[in-house]
């Protein structure tokens, strides 16, 4: 696969905190036009840190040095400065795991739907599609939910409202922490699907964070497993199966399996 097809490249990556703490240690990462790359390890291997780093969201007196860091054809500096504040919200998307820090408690959800629209997208928001969109994937009276605030809303109801504007966003890159916390079975069958659509017909590099193997068989084209900083290793995801070749990859998958 030619670089052309990459969305990201990262390369020996090496990440201290201002007081020289280690975050990443030779880290080597890339993400593809059209697939899904999980990303797993335990709390604290870094996996949340390299996602905000795409988006040149690390702490300002952190340091990080590399060989090579390619997002869309900038650099992290980019990503990290003016160019970056202007450009990223229409160039990548992120669903956090916690759905109640993406929105104000105390504005009006439509009000907040306009507001990433106009200001991400620089389009107007698709009011009608989008409150079809949040009834399909199981939010009860979505257009009262577009005149209510944020604080009445429920944790799954806003995380599936954050799933609705990634289905619907033009980004490129779509990084998911934990999408499907708080969703019940169905919601959670609906989201998957159209994760995977977005990839497929819609060319989205999207990078996925879960402790799930099950999911993560599911939905993914490679997977890599973390720990400390550290890629253990990147594999490709065959017939829906992982086959871990690290020790700790295997034990994670057997833990996965014992609580999901």
């Amino acid at each position: 696969m030619n670089s052309e097809e990459n969305l990201v490249r990262i390369e020996s990556a090496d990440l201290f905190t201002e007081r020289q703490t280690l975050i990443w240690k030779s880290l080597d990462w890339n993400l593809k036009k059209g697939e899904i790359h999980c990303l797993v390890g335990e709390s604290g291997s870094g996996k949340t840190t390299l996602a905000l780093s795409l988006f040149g969201l690390l702490p300002s007196l952190w340091n990080c040095e590399y060989r090579l860091w390619d997002v869309l054809g900038h650099s992290l500096e980019e990503w990290s400065g003016p160019w970056g504040e202007k450009n990223r919200g229409s160039s990548l998307f992120l669903v956090p795991q916690n759905p109640n820090l993406a929105f104000h408690p105390y504005r009006k959800m439509g009000d907040q739907m306009e507001d990433f629209f106009r200001l991400s997208l620089r389009k107007k928001v698709p009011k009608e599609e989008m409150q079809n969109l949040w009834g399909e994937m199981g939010i009860s009276h979505p257009e009262e939910k577009w005149d209510s605030y944020a604080k009445s809303l429920s944790g799954g109801e806003k995380q599936r409202i954050c799933l609705s504007l990634a289905v619907l966003g033009d980004q490129r890159i779509l990084v998911l922490d934990e999408p499907t916390t708080g969703l019940d079975a169905k919601s959670e069958k609906w989201v998957l699907q159209n994760i995977r659509k977005l990839a497929k017909e819609r060319e989205k590099g999207i990078l996925f964070i879960s402790h799930d193997f099950r999911i993560v068989e599911s939905m993914a084209s490679r997977i890599t497993i973390m720990k400390e900083g550290k890629v253990l290793e990147t594999t490709p995801v065959k017939d829906k199966k992982i086959e871990p070749k690290s020790d700790y990859g295997k034990l994670l998958e057997q833990t996965s399996r014992i609580f999901h």
